[in-house]
Parts: structure tokens; sequence; C-alpha cells
């Protein structure tokens, strides 16, 4: 599945990242993250779309034609599964997304906090520009 080498990549990707000394943060690059994101969307709703077309070719392969309303009910539980796995990866998506929104809002209180305790000790704006001497 397609989706798997994705989470790999995210995971990659986060073990990769720069280590915030003296914690358990990592800085990641925001672009490539939405990117792989973006990525995992999409592979999902393709899965979301083929997994009743599989079912139906797996049937038609195992079945004979003549048994139609066999094939209905197999039609039916495919579409039903297909349901069911759109609502999974649409939760499982919602909770990755939580997660990174949880870890972005974190790591930028750390910058704010970081560049707050800069701009105290050593007279730079946190918008880059040097305090005028008060």
């Amino acid at each position: 599945m397609k989706i798997l080498g994705l989470l790999d990549a995210l995971e990659s990707m986060i073990m990769e990242g720069f280590k915030v000394p003296l914690t358990k943060k990592t800085l990641l690059n925001e672009e490539e993250l939405l990117c792989l994101i973006d990525k995992m969307r999409v592979t999902i709703q393709e899965e979301q779309v083929k997994a009743p077309e599989k079912i139906v070719e797996r049937v038609e392969k195992e079945e004979p034609k003549d048994d139609s309303a066999k094939a209905a009910d197999i039609l039916k539980e495919a579409y039903t599964m297909a349901k069911e796995v759109r609502a999974g990866a649409d939760r499982y998506a919602d909770e990755v997304l939580s997660n990174l929104e949880l870890s972005a809002t974190r790591i930028l209180r750390t910058l704010k906090a970081g560049r707050m305790r800069l701009s105290q000790t050593v007279g730079v704006k946190t918008e880059g520009k040097v305090n005028e001497p008060v």
C-alpha cells in the first residue's frame, strides 16, 4: 500500500529533523511536511476509490457471472467497507494533522520565547531590528 511508504517518509523526516538541544523537540521543514501530508491525503482518497473496484474484480474472478444476487450482496459489502475505510482514513488523517498542529504550535511557542529572551538580553527586537537605548 502506497500510504505505508508515505508514513515511512514522515517517520524519516521526523527522525532526521533538527533536534532542539536539551528537549525532546524536533524542528521540521514546514513546506516538506505539508507536501507530504498532501500526498497522504491524495493517496488515501485514491485507495478509497480503488477499494470497491478491487473487491468487484476479485468477486468477478471467483464467482460465476450468473449469480447476480450474490454479486450484488458482495458489491454492497464492498461499498460499505469502502465507506468504513474512508471514515477510518479521515479519522487517522485528522489525528495525524492534530498531532502535527500541536507539535508545530509548541515549536512556535518555543521559538517566540527564545526570540523574546534574546531581545531582552541582547537588545534585539523580535522583528529583527536592534533596539534603541532608552
